[in-house]
């Protein structure tokens, strides 16, 4: 009688294999963001902003380990599969979107977002100032959503129940 309750209380949380395979791709996409990072670092000389092409390079190697100590902390998480889909999701929109709009920066000089790394620099083009600004300031909040999706999963035990 007890084992047909049992049964019939859903599982909600994601199962072993999606997070395995969710797991697997931060880990991908970590390795590959820290070798970009690596291969964006042999061009800092070639920048229009040296200093930018720096954090870009720190960026990239940054937000790699970054996806990668996410990717081995998803089999623990204990969310839903469509939380822990749009948590794997922010989490790589975030780290490409941020080294692109870095890397903008530093090949384009850009200097309104890029305040400290652009100090002396002329101002770029307008446009591309304002589409790098909105972008990153808007993954911003995507990254720190995540990391509280991310420790919100990890502090959550087998038995509690999703809302």
């Amino acid at each position: 009688m007890m084992q047909s309750k049992i049964e019939k209380v859903p599982n909600t949380f994601i199962n072993s294999v999606e997070s395995e395979d969710l797991k697997r791709r931060l880990l991908w996409h970590g390795v590959f963001l820290c070798t970009i990072g690596f291969i964006a670092g042999f061009f800092i000389p070639l920048y229009v902003n040296p200093r930018a092409g720096l954090a870009t390079h720190l960026l990239g190697i940054t937000e790699g380990l970054f996806l990668a100590v996410v990717g081995l902390c998803y089999p623990q998480l204990k969310l839903s599969l469509g939380i822990a889909k749009a948590n794997f999701w922010m989490l790589i929109i975030s780290a490409y979107v941020a080294f692109a709009g870095e890397l903008l920066g530093a090949i384009f000089g850009l200097t309104r977002v890029f305040i400290i790394n652009a100090k002396g620099l002329p101002q770029a083009n307008t446009l591309m100032e304002t589409i790098v600004e909105i972008s990153i300031k808007s993954i911003s909040v995507l990254l720190i959503l995540s990391c509280f999706i991310t420790l919100y999963g990890l502090s959550r035990k087998q038995n509690d129940s999703i809302s």
